[in-house]
């Protein structure tokens, strides 16, 4: 998998037949990205004065999160690729897409790591949805790089509905059975401690 990943990271074309390596590999390369995101969310919630949420909680929802989108993108793409036959659905989607996020996102999520400004991740994480269709085309030759593009980012528009859709069912559950996280310090009017 790391042969292809390289090349596919500078925008280099292949057929499906090689992405034909062992499942296991593309599992353990979408698992990395949970991780290092997980290494994000832990960070960000190891403050204890404003710590609400355990950080192996934060860990967890961070790795069942990168699984979830990519599951989502995954079955979103499968239904949009096969669409007016540009795909017979023969070759190894899961795998596709699991190359082309990993060198890309690794370089987004290790500049977040690094607390590096957004206006240089952003270039990042752009080139990243180019490198995600320029495979998909690649791969399947009936879909455009457009094509391709626009199915990606409306698989991540899905996502993001999604993800708003549930952390509002969260907030909601949590509201019903009356949870009310505490304040930030500082928070509230003058004078009241």
């Amino acid at each position: 998998m790391l042969s292809l990943v390289f090349p596919l990271f500078f925008l280099q074309k292949f057929p499906f037949e090689r992405y034909a390596f062992p499942r296991w590999q593309a599992v353990l390369a979408i698992t990395f990205l949970g991780l290092l995101v997980g290494l994000d969310s832990d960070r960000v919630w190891s403050d204890p004065e404003t710590l609400i949420i355990p950080s192996w909680l934060m860990f967890g929802m961070a790795m069942l999160s990168i699984w979830g989108a990519f599951l989502v993108s995954l079955g979103f793409l499968r239904w949009w690729l096969k669409r007016g036959g540009r795909w017979d659905g023969r070759g190894d989607l899961f795998n596709l897409l699991a190359a082309s996020y990993l060198v890309a996102d690794t370089l987004c999520i290790g500049l977040m790591l690094l607390d590096t400004s957004p206006l240089l991740i952003l270039p990042q994480g752009l080139y990243s949805i180019w490198v995600t269709g320029n495979a998909l085309s690649g791969a399947i030759p009936k879909a455009s790089l457009g094509y391709s593009i626009g199915g990606f980012i409306m698989s991540q528009i899905l996502i993001a509905l999604l993800v708003v859709f549930l952390f509002a069912a969260l907030g909601f559950a949590l509201a019903l059975f009356g949870y009310v996280p505490p304040p930030p310090p500082g928070a509230g009017p003058p004078g009241i401690a």
